[in-house]
């Protein structure tokens, strides 16, 4: 019987694009080919993070995905490959340009889900950068958050990240439960894949349709259109 409720954040409750994001940072001057080759030399033999469906997180992205080097030492490596007058606030801001907003209706229905007496918990692959922001503006507040989520799940926190097993038998054991007594909610099919395969129940999340850092476009089928049918199950 499924008692607890397991978020991913972006592209589940938060709408995201990370393609504007790229966009932004190429328009400093990176050139993300030469960025990920150097940084993939740098850090070989680190694993990759799953930050969407077809996006991976590679070298010293998954380092910072993971808490494994400081917001700092990520901007400033990041800049090495922008133009030369480049600001590292200017790299924060291009950085955090993929987190657009969180829909009251979401947030509402994980309350509604909560009062019914479900256990409701977060799974995220973030960073300080990012988190800071989305707790702040999209969310509203820390309160916000404490009211909504029973357990909080970072990578950043954590240090390790999805699809890596470890981090799945990670959050079954701090919440105490079986993984067949959970539900995890993702809008990456490798991530579910992995939780799956450990025997979460899974459901996939359509993600909206965007477009210069806007959403254009609901998903025609929503997680919150199929989560009572899964729960009925």
């Amino acid at each position: 019987m499924i008692k607890n409720i397991i978020f991913d954040l972006g592209g589940v409750l938060l709408d995201i694009d990370l393609i504007y994001c790229m966009q932004q940072m190429s328009a400093l001057g990176i050139d993300f080919k030469a960025y990920e080759q150097a940084e993939k030399r740098a850090t070989a033999g680190t694993k990759a993070a799953v930050l969407g469906e077809g996006i991976v997180a590679n070298g010293a992205m998954h380092l910072y995905q993971t808490g494994d080097i400081s917001t700092e030492e990520f901007l400033e490596g990041v800049k090495k490959y922008c133009r030369p007058d480049t600001t590292t606030a200017q790299v924060l801001e291009a950085w955090n340009t993929c987190c657009i907003d969180i829909p009251k209706y979401r947030l509402d229905k994980v309350k509604e889900l909560k009062e019914r007496g479900y256990r409701i918990s977060m799974l995220s692959n973030t960073n300080e950068a990012h988190w800071v922001k989305i707790v702040n503006q999209c969310f509203g507040g820390q309160e916000v958050v404490d009211s909504l989520f029973d357990h909080v799940f970072l990578s950043q926190e954590m240090h390790m990240a999805k699809p890596n097993d470890d981090i799945y038998l990670e959050v079954l054991k701090q919440l105490g439960v079986e993984a067949e007594e959970c539900i995890f909610i993702d809008d990456s099919k490798t991530n579910l894949e992995a939780a799956a395969a450990l025997g979460f129940h899974t459901l996939h999340a359509a993600t909206s349709k965007t477009k210069d850092g806007k959403v254009i476009g609901r998903a025609e089928q929503e997680w919150i259109d199929e989560i009572d049918k899964k729960l009925q199950r």
